[in-house]
């Protein structure tokens, strides 16, 4: 399941400065060749262990229908990855995505580096819908790339308690992309309706945008929490990759699409 991708993670906005005002003194943001590896699904993401069975008839059931994982040296000579697993519900419960742990090996199965707190987009998906587990990071600079590298994602997935109850979709409209300023990727601005009868808090609404290129392959995963709105109220949004891959452009994207759907705890 090896996809080919670009992403860049810069982790603060002081990072994001120094990493711009390079660029523009080099007059330049590229980066080395890029290193695509294979993705393998840990122990912990097997039937086994994920299809959480609640009743007879409800267990989690999914496929894993896309991943990447690719490596490059950065302009300032850090190394860094990106890692996008794409999580297809194939069964009729609505599920949850609970959590995800992305270990990086070599072809040995020798474990290189461990990230946890990956990011995962929407928290739920019914029947028939997609999520992602992603991550763009740093690898340590003492990793050795001598035997190679993997990413092995092991995640755990649930069925959601709460069922179609767990999902609360909002209105996504004026819909626009375009690219960042100095070649930093692009951005897609919007605004999100509430057009449920309660109020949202500052983080009570994931505002979700997936970037495809011609081939149908992901570009980034990108997601902001959406400004707080009372009931029937209305808010902007801008999702960049400036946070991530920052070396595409409108021209690589084919598609896109922005999902705004509550933020879930299986509680």
């Amino acid at each position: 399941m090896k996809k080919k991708i670009l992403v860049r993670s810069i982790c603060t906005i002081l990072a994001l400065c120094v990493f711009a005002g390079m660029a523009m003194a080099s007059g330049s943001s590229s980066s080395s060749s890029k290193e695509t590896g294979s993705v393998t699904i840990g122990d912990k993401a097997t039937e086994e262990t994920t299809e959480a069975t609640t009743t007879v008839q409800e267990k989690a059931q999914y496929e894993i229908t896309r991943t990447t994982f690719t490596h490059y040296t950065n302009s300032i000579s850090k190394e860094e990855y990106c890692g996008i697993i794409e999580i297809k519900n194939t069964g009729n419960a609505y599920i949850y995505l609970k959590d995800c742990t992305f270990d990086l090996e070599d072809d040995n199965g020798h474990l290189l580096q461990s990230d946890k707190m990956i990011s995962v987009a929407p928290d739920v998906i019914a029947p028939g819908e997609y999520g992602y587990f992603f991550n763009d990071g740093y690898i340590d600079d003492t990793v050795s790339f001598d035997n190679g590298i993997n990413l092995v994602p092991n995640f755990t997935i649930e069925v959601a308690k709460k069922g179609k109850d767990a999902i609360t979709d909002y209105e996504v409209s004026d819909l626009d992309i375009r690219d960042n300023d100095y070649g930093m990727g692009v951005k897609v601005t919007g605004r999100v309706t509430n057009n449920s009868s309660e109020d949202t808090s500052s983080i009570g609404v994931k505002v979700v945008a997936i970037f495809f290129d011609s081939d149908g392959e992901i570009l980034d995963v990108r997601y902001i929490y959406a400004d707080e709105m009372s009931a029937g109220g209305k808010t902007s949004f801008e999702i960049s990759t400036m946070v991530g891959n920052t070396e595409i452009s409108t021209d690589d994207v084919a598609e896109y699409k922005v999902i705004a759907r509550n933020t879930y705890y299986n509680w």
